[in-house]
């Protein structure tokens, strides 16, 4: 099975950026950037290795995981919109193994579920 008809769903990735006006409490206005329309992705859950903060140690935790194609700008806090479900990127999955990587995986959280 090719990459390209495991990835069947389509995808808009945002990125909050702060514009430069301030609000009456003196902090910066964010608003949001397309910066991929018509992206295709798939989600999936599986089992990702992350590192857990209060114990310095690697955990395997079940997660909900996005898949994009090779070379896709995405970062840590971008919004990815499937259908009229919101994901919020809380990170960008390193790989491990290979040098030429052909996906970007990133593990996400519901925002509007």
């Amino acid at each position: 099975m090719s990459l390209d008809t495991f990835l069947n769903q389509i995808c808009t990735i945002n990125r909050p950026t702060a514009e430069v006006v301030r609000d009456r409490y003196n902090q910066n206005i964010y608003s949001d950037v397309v910066v991929g329309a018509g992206v295709r992705c798939r989600l999936v859950e599986k089992s990702v290795k992350l590192m857990d903060a209060k114990t310095s140690e690697y955990t395997w935790v079940k997660a909900k995981v996005l898949i994009f194609p090779a070379g896709t700008d995405v970062t840590l806090k971008d919004t990815a919109t499937i259908g009229e479900v919101v994901y919020r990127i809380m990170e960008v999955l390193m790989r491990q193994r290979g040098n030429a990587a052909h996906h970007v995986s990133c593990v996400v959280e519901a925002l509007n579920v």
